[in-house]
């Protein structure tokens, strides 16, 4: 984003991106920033981090326990899991937010 209000707003969101792809997790940083593609509706990615993933980016309201369990057990800990359920959150999260700074640059475009 080019305006100068909007520079803080963006800085944040590329720390988010950053903080997703960071080597400090416990889960590979690989697996998290490919979560967190397939939830702003990237490619499929290995079951069952795709289903939750894609389920998160769509409708987070209808992720189940199912979906949950099964990429704890994948990931083997709560905090594994909890990563990736976050990773897919903030990839949905910021996808949201692309789209949004685009149509805000737009329609400022638009009326220079």
């Amino acid at each position: 984003m080019s305006t100068d209000t909007g520079a803080p707003h963006h800085d944040h969101a590329e720390a988010l991106r950053a903080a997703v792809a960071g080597d400090t997790g416990v889960t590979a940083a690989s697996l998290r920033t490919a979560t967190s593609a397939r939830a702003a509706g990237g490619a499929p990615i290995a079951e069952p981090y795709d289903n939750l993933a894609r389920q998160i980016g769509e409708a987070s309201y209808r992720v189940t326990d199912a979906e949950v369990d099964a990429v704890r057990h994948a990931t083997g800990s709560d905090k594994a899991a909890f990563e990736i359920v976050m990773s897919a959150c903030i990839g949905a999260g910021l996808a949201r937010w692309d789209a949004a700074a685009r149509a805000i640059e737009e329609a400022t475009d638009a009326s220079a």
